[in-house]
């Protein structure tokens, strides 16, 4: 007989090794919808923030979670000339328990994050999937889906989400030879 709680352990200590010799993590900002103190207020008129009053699409400080793996996808549609960006698409796996502890509301829903965004290798992602896998005792993995955003445009009149700044790099500041 197996003991689903014992297989759900397991599973968490080696992927959890995993992720300590990859090092790798998502900055992840939650979207504090409307209504909420300090939330996202729109103008009435014309459905976006105001840089007179401070108005806009309003985000939580950044949180890191620790990824068990990214990954970046080309943007599948074709450039045209008439001027189209192309955007890149990203698909980050994480434990459930990481999500969990990390102190983001509702891990186990998707609904209440679908506005919000992560951050990973210098670029902004918009959440378009978000999935919890793997039922056992507990969930067992986090799968969010995101397409690229470009803050400088998507925030016109919205204060955004802030930029985050990494400051203790697990690897070295030259590679071996260069100093």
């Amino acid at each position: 007989m197996v003991d689903i709680r014992t297989e759900h352990l397991h599973i968490n200590k080696h992927v959890r090794h995993r992720v300590d010799e990859a090092g790798e993590h998502i900055v992840w900002f939650e979207y504090v919808k409307q209504g909420e103190v300090d939330g996202t207020v729109f103008d009435d008129l014309y459905d976006q923030g105001s840089p007179l009053d401070g108005y806009g699409r309003v985000y939580a400080p950044g949180i890191p979670i620790p990824t068990i793996y990214v990954e970046e996808m080309e943007d599948a549609l074709t450039v045209r000339q008439e001027g189209r960006v192309p955007t890149q698409n990203l698909r980050a796996v994480m434990l459930y328990d990481d999500v969990k502890k990390s102190g983001i509301s509702q891990p186990f829903e998707y609904a209440p994050h679908l506005n919000d965004i992560f951050y990973y290798d210098g670029r902004y992602y918009k959440i378009s999937n978000y999935e919890v896998r793997g039922r056992l005792d507990d969930d067992v993995l986090v799968t969010a889906t995101g397409y690229e955003i470009f803050v400088d445009q998507e925030f016109g009149f919205d204060p955004g989400p802030e930029i985050p700044t990494v400051t203790d790099l697990p690897w070295p500041p030259s590679f071996p030879g260069m100093v």
